[in-house]
């Protein structure tokens, strides 16, 4: 009898070794959710020096290399599908990330996890998609918040605000102090057919931190999508110190006054950057307010503070003053860094670049309305254009003193990362380059060469930030290999 034990064992000690020899991964998968920390002792390290991961590019590209030798690149994450933005989020150095599609994506510090919060629909022909995202912190100053209940389309769930007779399965207890929030700028489309365009449209949504899930989604801002189907913008950007959110749309193919024909339609919206509250109502300073008060036909200038913009992907806060900047996209040439002061009018579609190199005689040739408009130069401008995309003020000094509070830029054609250093009084940039120095154009292949920090990104760079450890991310894009990269110092 004992034999026949001892027998049994052996065989079934063999059958299980067996098993876990043919199929690893079931055991693999129990052991994870059991222990996330176990995970790394499984698997290698998901966080990587690129130049040690070929295979994160479906064409082995060569990994990015820096203008600085000191600092090297880290790939975080990879696999995303189209992502267009990203936003840190939390206590933890969580991120949200958006792919055109419309999937919001919670990325995990913690255990390099990627969480699918949101699905919204969207539709995402051309440069349409689910574009932009901001995240304003708790603020006291913030206005008391409309509630009234409209509707975000999501594929996956019914998303409402707190006064509707729908119960959302996001929902959660709203805390007694004013909540983060999260805004979203997205193409909606038709849940029914995704073809059918509903708009380009901004949503609030409330984030409690110790569920890490979005609820009461509220729409706030209702913006035109025809004809379209490019020059959407969609970069938001929020003003957590005055409880303000930019946003800003493009052209849209219209031409109106807004795009500077001074016989064209009246405001309708489009090639605008908005300053609106967390309700979508118009900040109280906005540089239009008294003019839509006393022209009924200019009443839409109510949310505007700047104009005259083709299209933008870049909208960014300077940390020490507090003025806005953006980045726009010329036709063929003359992308452009602007400093962005109330009442901006950037000029198209009359001027892109410097107006002395347009047809442009002077500023009256603009559309100004009623006195309350000025034209100011770009700070600088490319000749030919790159596709300039997002614009980062550095907040740290991890990376060295040498970029606290200077800018880093992305492009789409060739994914390169721009550094520009601000001047003392931070109204413009400063160069070594002469002849930058002079024009504040580069008109050749060496004055690009003398603003580009980073070249060889996988892919077009649709954002890039600062995070909460300090280091530089750059969210880069793809159909199916989306990445984001942070950059840091090198290791000793």
């Amino acid at each position: 009898m004992f034999q026949n034990n001892i027998a049994l064992f052996v065989f079934l000690a063999l059958i299980i070794n067996l098993c876990i020899l043919v199929s690893p991964s079931i055991f693999i998968s129990r052991v994870q959710q059991q222990d996330p920390s176990l995970i790394q002792q499984l698997w290698p390290k998901q966080t990587a020096i690129l130049s040690q991961q070929p295979e994160a590019s479906d064409n082995n590209a060569p990994a990015p290399t820096l203008d600085d030798s000191d600092l090297e690149v880290e790939l975080v994450t990879e696999g995303l599908e189209s992502p267009t933005s990203m936003a840190f989020i939390g206590n933890h150095g969580d991120m949200l990330i958006l792919e055109k599609s419309g999937e919001v994506i919670l990325f995990t510090s913690e255990n390099m996890s990627k969480i699918s919060l949101l699905n919204l629909t969207v539709n995402d022909q051309n440069e349409r998609g689910l574009l932009g995202v901001a995240v304003l912190n708790n603020n006291n100053n913030m206005l008391d918040l409309d509630t009234t209940a409209i509707v975000a389309n999501s594929n996956d769930q019914t998303i409402t605000t707190e006064d509707s007779n729908s119960i959302s399965n996001l929902t959660t207890a709203l805390p007694s102090s004013t909540p983060t929030f999260v805004f979203f700028y997205f193409t909606e489309a038709s849940k029914e057919d995704r073809s059918q365009v509903i708009g380009n449209r901004i949503y609030r949504f409330e984030w409690n931190e110790t569920e890490k899930s979005l609820s009461n989604g509220t729409l706030i801002l209702d913006l035109p999508v025809l004809p379209g189907q490019n020059h959407n913008g969609g970069k938001l950007v929020a003003d957590s110190e005055n409880g303000h959110i930019y946003a800003v749309i493009g052209d849209l193919n219209r031409k109106g006054m807004l795009q500077n024909f001074k016989n064209g339609s009246l405001p309708d919206d489009t090639s605008v950057i908005l300053r609106i509250n967390p309700d979508g109502s118009p900040a109280q300073e906005n540089p239009f307010l008294n003019v839509s008060r006393t022209e009924d036909s200019y009443s839409n200038l109510s949310k505007y503070y700047a104009y005259g913009i083709r299209n933008s992907f870049g909208l960014a806060i300077d940390p020490v003053t507090g003025i806005l900047w953006d980045t726009e996209n010329g036709p063929d040439g003359f992308d452009e860094i602007n400093i962005v002061r109330p009442g901006f009018n950037s000029g198209w579609a009359i001027v892109m670049g410097p107006i002395e190199s347009s047809n442009v005689t002077s500023e009256n040739d603009l559309v100004n309305f009623l006195g309350s408009s000025s034209y100011a130069d770009p700070v600088f401008s490319w000749g030919r254009a790159v596709g300039v995309t997002d614009i980062e003020f550095y907040n740290s000094d991890k990376l060295g003193n040498d970029y606290t509070n200077d800018i880093f830029v992305g492009d789409a054609n060739n994914g390169h990362l721009y550094f520009f250093e601000v001047n003392e009084d931070r109204s413009g940039l400063q160069f070594e380059h002469p002849r930058l120095a002079d024009d504040l154009v580069a008109s050749n292949d060496e004055q690009r060469a003398a603003v580009t920090f980073g070249t060889g990104f996988p892919s077009s760079i649709t954002d890039v930030e600062t995070g909460p450890d300090g280091y530089l991310y750059v969210l880069t894009f793809h159909p199916t290999m989306g990445s984001i990269s942070r950059i840091l110092p090198q290791e000793e």
